[in-house]
């Protein structure tokens, strides 16, 4: 199983990198969290306290920022249906397995409607190549894009931050020192 599954993230990949040749005119527009009205959160959900960390994340957003508007999609491989920790609301969504191609494409409603909104910036926040929120990250017609630095990222990324532990928390502060700091001229 193992055997079948590292092909089908290869082949993910392989679709990955021809559009990420498609999307290279790409023209970023820099937001400065204090000047954002709309935030995109992406994240690898595989457990509760994976979306706890999150909703508190977008709620400091709203409350210290005042962003009105911040949605977070979450991505489960859990093979069960709808884990009961995952339901949807106003401010969250999720993709899971069942709204993936064989090679990770996602599809639906969910990934079609959060690709076609134009958020001020998109952060991704799971920290390693996840095939499924590249896809999202990739597509997403989001005007900043930022998230965790590292070679195989540079495309995706419109400001990266290096960043080497596992460690939610000092990461989320990381990002708001520097979208605090950006120059948005």
């Amino acid at each position: 199983m193992q055997v079948i599954d590292n092909i089908k993230i290869k082949a993910g990949r392989l679709v990955l990198n021809r559009e990420v040749k498609k999307n290279a005119n790409r023209k970023p527009v820099v937001c400065n969290l204090n000047n954002a009205s709309s935030v995109a959160l992406l994240m690898n959900i595989s457990d509760e306290s994976d979306l706890q960390k999150i909703t508190k994340f977008e709620k400091f957003l709203k409350a210290e920022f005042g962003i009105k508007k911040v949605f977070i999609l979450g991505y489960s491989d859990n093979k069960k249906e709808d884990p009961e920790f995952l339901r949807s609301s106003i401010s969250f969504d999720y993709l899971q397995r069942k709204d993936l191609s064989w090679n990770g494409v996602p599809s639906g409603n969910v990934y079609e409607n959060f690709v076609a909104e134009q958020f001020d910036i998109l952060i991704d926040m799971t920290n390693y190549f996840n095939v499924p929120l590249r896809f999202v990250l990739l597509r997403s017609k989001a005007k900043f894009k930022t998230g965790i630095f590292s070679e195989e990222s540079k495309p995706y990324f419109d400001m990266m931050i290096a960043f080497d532990k596992d460690d939610f928390e000092e990461y989320a502060n990381q990002l708001v020192h520097y979208l605090t700091i950006i120059n948005a001229k």
